[in-house]
């Protein structure tokens, strides 16, 4: 007999009288329905860009447990991930580009302390101190027990997905960055370090091998052009690909602004988060957003609910906002939203 049958059949036999007895068992019924319904339901948490480096970590000092102190939504996830785009390494070994992130590995308490349980590592900056630097944010990241996807000691690793199970779903976590080798795209080799591409026959060939060891499948893609609200054409019809390829929830993140969030085929597609913690830049206030996922189990097979949470970001701090204050990133990536057929709105 489970909470809800048991506290049902005390109700009706005990047929209480007074209004004070039926208003006390009508809560423990209801607490008994929403401690199954938790039971059931696993609730995913995505942030942004996040870089520890730079205005944040001359900001923060050694106040590891700053930026995440009025966030309990991470902590109380199942599973929490953010695009984490430094390297966490005291290498002097730079790559060659524009733009170099990197923050020193006690920094990744920021992470662990705020309930972060995985970062995706495909993106433009994870290699920007070059193999050294990704292999020591590789070690400093399984120190401090947090996953990782979308990079790895060599091409098998980085294409190798997270598979966890939380309350009985196992949850396929991919993560992809670039099509070639450039300045900022280092893809990993059989033979050396580096990020999964981002190639529409190497994903569908990932999906395929992991489909039936997994119920959802999660891919992350570091995508689309800077400050650009809207994706590009080529990323809806590569976003269409993959879930017509068996991917079932796709979380963008690059171009540090919010875009729009796309229903194709009843599965989400947040084409960008935008920026989350990301001290790469000065700016020490701005709106942007969570993506919130609650997955139930049922016969049929999974129940993925998405949502958008809407935050702002004080000095590095995120907090989620008022209902008020919340209207006005809702109805920005509504409007986002409206180059597609379907959206979550």
């Amino acid at each position: 007999m489970n909470y809800i049958t048991a506290f049902m059949a005390v109700f009706l036999f005990m047929r209480p009288k007074s209004f004070l007895k039926r208003m006390i068992l009508a809560g423990l019924m209801f607490t008994a329905l929403s401690q199954a319904a938790d039971s059931t339901r696993v609730t995913l948490i995505f942030g942004g860009d996040v870089t520890l480096a730079n205005h944040f970590g001359r900001y923060i000092k050694n106040d590891f447990a700053y930026a995440f102190k009025k966030l309990d939504i991470f902590r109380q996830a199942d599973i929490a991930m953010v695009n984490l785009e430094n390297p966490l390494t005291v290498s002097t070994d730079k790559t060659e580009k524009l733009f170099n992130f990197k923050a020193a590995p006690p920094l990744a308490e920021v992470l662990s302390s705020g309930g972060v349980d995985l970062v995706t590592l495909a993106n433009n900056h994870i290699y920007d101190f070059n193999q050294s630097g990704l292999l020591e944010t590789l070690e400093v990241l399984n120190r401090r027990g947090i996953y990782y996807t979308g990079a790895g000691r060599m091409e098998e690793e980085a294409h190798h997905p997270l598979i966890l199970k939380r309350k009985g779903l196992r949850l396929g976590f991919f993560s992809y960055y670039g099509t070639h080798k450039h300045s900022n795209s280092h893809p990993a080799t059989a033979d050396s370090a580096g990020t999964a591409m981002r190639r529409i026959g190497l994903i569908r060939r990932d999906i395929e091998k992991y489909r039936d060891l997994t119920d959802v499948i999660i891919v992350n893609f570091h995508w689309g052009l800077e400050k650009e609200h809207y994706p590009q054409k080529e990323q809806i019809r590569l976003a269409h690909q993959v879930i017509d390829a068996g991917a079932d929830l796709i979380i963008g993140h690059h171009p540090h602004v919010l875009q729009g969030v796309e229903l194709y085929k009843g599965k989400a597609v947040f084409y960008s988060l935008g920026n989350f913690i990301f001290g790469g830049n000065s700016r020490t206030y701005e709106l942007s957003a969570l993506a919130a996922v609650d997955i139930f189990k049922n016969k049929e097979g999974p129940v993925i609910k998405p949502r958008l949470v809407p935050i702002e970001i004080d000095h590095w701090q995120p907090s989620v906002l008022d209902s008020l204050r919340a209207k006005s990133v809702i109805d920005s990536v509504r409007k986002y939203s409206q180059i597609f057929e379907h959206s979550i709105f």
